[in-house]
């Protein structure tokens, strides 16, 4: 028999494995192609905290398959941090950043751990916001990576499936937001992608 329990260990651990892959193949992208585009240091700061933020809300819940995924992707995201710090023009704006968002993460953690979902939600939109806006106003895509989208819709429908049954709703506002963007990131992507 099916249980409900068994249902949400599948949605996530296929999420959380859809969200490694997308995030794996972005960077991968990234290394490979050297394009920087869209790709801004502090946003990959904000990612970095989202992810930790994410990761307090799935521990304090004892949801440890998706804590362990979130630090998993963290360690992604740093690297491509790094990546970008070592342009000069990205360095600054990367290390101003980190001395702006650790801290106020670190006591929006300890002060409100409750919130810690809504934190991760809050800092994901605004890290997405830029590249989403860049690819609309120059309808250049070239950074972006093709399976990285799909991976990446794949894990917001399944992370979303997996909040609407344990009732969480900052991850189903947070996979809301994040199906918006990438459906439209997605139509410009083969829609320019051609032209780039």
């Amino acid at each position: 028999m099916i249980t409900k329990t068994i249902i949400e260990n599948v949605l996530i651990i296929s999420a959380e494995g859809f969200w490694l892959v997308s995030n794996y193949s972005q960077l991968q992208k990234l290394i490979k192609t050297r394009k920087l585009k869209g790709l801004y240091a502090p946003n990959q700061v904000l990612n970095a905290a989202g992810n930790i933020a994410w990761a307090t809300y799935f521990f304090s819940r004892h949801l440890y398959v998706p804590f362990i995924t979130n630090l998993t992707m963290m360690l992604i995201t740093l690297t491509t941090l790094f990546y970008l710090l070592g342009n000069k023009k990205q360095f600054t704006k990367g290390i101003i950043a980190i001395a702006v968002i650790g801290p106020l993460t670190s006591y929006l953690l300890v002060a409100y751990p409750s919130m810690s979902g809504w934190v991760g939600v809050v800092y994901n939109a605004i890290a997405s916001t830029p590249w989403f806006v860049h690819v609309l106003r120059t309808k250049r895509v070239s950074g972006i990576s093709e399976r990285s989208i799909y991976f990446s819709l794949s894990a917001m429908l399944t992370t979303l499936s997996y909040g609407i049954l344990i009732s969480s709703i900052p991850l189903i506002t947070g996979c809301v937001i994040g199906l918006t963007f990438n459906l439209i990131i997605m139509r410009y992507y083969y829609h320019y992608r051609l032209h780039d």
